[in-house]
């Protein structure tokens, strides 16, 4: 399959602030770059990340959010399978395996993977086999477990929902509705700034927190408000 013409994976990185991270995330790519079609998409960041960004990968801009710069990135993709990579989150080796795997069932339009935090320790431990428990038995998958899809049905079902939050929430949920969706084993690798940085406890009590107002009915712009950027 020619790359240039149609890669069969397109990665999608939504950047904000990532100077620390985006050079590390693309050279990892590097290891199937016959394989793939690198985007980034940069949300505005005031710390140079887009001009750390390699030329061989594809970089636009968009406004800041995650919804709007994934649909951005989706809309310039030329590839069969749509897959968003956070920029502090590293795929496994055999990822482009798995997901042939799961893609050969004309059923599967979508899924996400496993997640392991890279950090040690019990509470990190925990946190990830509680994503991926809750993961496995809801179909419900957030962005550091990155999400994939087939990118005919992430053009069917209308993309990610223009909301300040839990969009990923929302975006699985549209998945299950046209098809069936798979968590991989992966695992795929995550950083543990967020809690490092803000506190774990803390941290895990907001994230928790988010999710049951979410539920209880409280609007995405109201949650973005309380969650702010936690990096």
């Amino acid at each position: 399959m020619n790359k240039n013409k149609h890669p069969l994976i397109s990665i999608i990185i939504p950047t904000y602030n990532e100077s620390k991270t985006i050079n590390e995330t693309i050279e990892h790519l590097r290891h199937w770059d016959n394989i793939l079609e690198i985007i980034a998409v940069d949300g505005g960041s005031s710390d140079g990340t887009a001009r750390l960004v390699s030329p061989e990968v594809k970089l636009i801009n968009a406004p800041m959010g995650r919804a709007s710069q994934m649909n951005a990135g989706a809309r310039l993709a030329s590839g069969e399978v749509l897959l968003f990579l956070h920029s502090d989150t590293r795929l496994p080796r055999d990822f482009p395996q798995q997901l042939d795997q799961a893609l050969s069932d004309s059923g599967v339009v979508g899924g996400a993977f496993k997640m392991k935090i890279d950090h040690p320790g019990l509470f990190f431990y925990l946190t990830s086999l509680g994503s991926n428990l809750r993961a496995a038995v809801t179909g419900i998958y957030f962005g550091d477990q990155t999400i994939f899809v087939r990118q005919d049905v992430f053009h069917k079902i209308g993309g990610f929902p223009s909301i300040e939050l839990m969009e990923d929430w929302e975006f699985s949920k549209s998945m299950r509705r046209v098809g069936k969706t798979l968590l991989l084993p992966g695992p795929v690798i995550t950083s543990a700034r967020r809690w490092l940085i803000h506190g774990k406890w803390r941290t895990a009590w907001l994230m928790h927190k988010i999710k049951t107002l979410y539920l209880l009915g409280t609007s995405p712009d109201d949650l973005k408000r309380m969650y702010s950027d936690r990096r």
